[in-house]
């Protein structure tokens, strides 16, 4: 019989309802006639208040998820807060998925049971996702998974972004057009908030940056880049000032003048998953899904 390589692991959950709790049970039986112990249980309800949050208050918000692996319970949200709040970023992550899109889901409840048994016979793979690192004046944040969105800080007011790479030292300026703002995403982000806004759904087994515009006023194009480039975001002062969301869970207000930097992580996220070209599988999803 073949012996689990993974021994220990930790259980996340956004809240604990009764999908949630349903679930929990089956692991716990599952892993436990397995002999594999459950280290940690976190609840990211008691972790994250509502909202989003301040990225100087992050530190308040890091929790310890021991084992080999993490199970996430929960939709794609779920899946953020859990790599945002997790001290060690590169722990692999069994996503469990509940929500309406489950780009980021290992399975759901439905092939729950099967893949459990797939993960205990190690008929699994882990898929490594790139990150983004943010800068936002001096302040470092956590590595982000889907997006940096740089926008208005007043509803219903434009912005214009100064969009550059920098290169070997140099500064190139891509575009400057008044705007509702600009993204800039990974491949595994490009299905989201980029891909709703007109860029385009990028393979994940490349490493690139995407750069999308937010309603220009004139034609700009969605710049697919390098990560050898770092993307510096500022703004004019002839429009409002700007603020940046990342991956809808942290947000702060900017000066026009505060450079935002956005550049690849050294830090993958590690996703296992049971099927080996889920690349084309979340594009082929995207298409249906239209």
């Amino acid at each position: 019989m073949t012996k689990p390589v993974i021994h220990t692991v930790s259980i996340i959950y956004g809240s604990r309802d009764g999908r949630t709790h349903d679930i929990i049970e089956v692991l716990e039986h599952r892993l436990e006639d397995a002999g594999i112990e459950i280290l940690d249980m976190v609840d990211l309800s008691g972790i994250f208040p509502e909202g989003i949050i301040d990225p100087r208050d992050i530190p308040h918000h890091l929790f310890t998820a021991r084992g080999d692996i993490a199970i996430v319970i929960g939709g794609d949200g779920t899946v953020l807060r859990a790599l945002l709040g997790i001290k060690d970023k590169e722990t692999p992550l069994l996503t469990i998925g509940l929500g309406e899109k489950n780009f980021m889901s290992s399975t759901t409840p439905s092939n729950l049971e099967r893949h459990i048994e797939d993960l205990l016979k190690n008929r699994f793979y882990i898929r490594k996702e790139m990150r983004l690192e943010v800068e936002i004046g001096g302040l470092k944040t956590p590595p982000i998974l889907n997006e940096v969105s740089y926008h208005s800080s007043n509803i219903g007011k434009t912005i214009k972004p100064i969009v550059q790479l920098y290169t070997k030292g140099r500064a190139h300026t891509l575009w400057s057009v008044k705007s509702d703002g600009v993204l800039v995403a990974t491949p595994i982000g490009s299905t989201a908030y980029s891909y709703a806004a007109g860029g385009p759904a990028v393979d994940t087994d490349l490493e690139v940056m995407i750069i999308t515009p937010l309603t220009p006023i004139s034609k700009i194009p969605s710049y697919v880049v390098s990560t050898r480039h770092t993307v510096v975001l500022t703004a004019d002062k002839s429009r409002s000032n700007p603020a940046v969301i990342l991956d809808g869970q942290i947000a702060t207000d900017v000066d026009w003048d505060t450079p935002v930097k956005v550049y690849r992580s050294d830090l993958y996220a590690q996703f296992i998953v049971f099927n080996k070209d889920m690349n084309i599988t979340r594009m082929v999803k995207v298409a249906s899904e239209r």
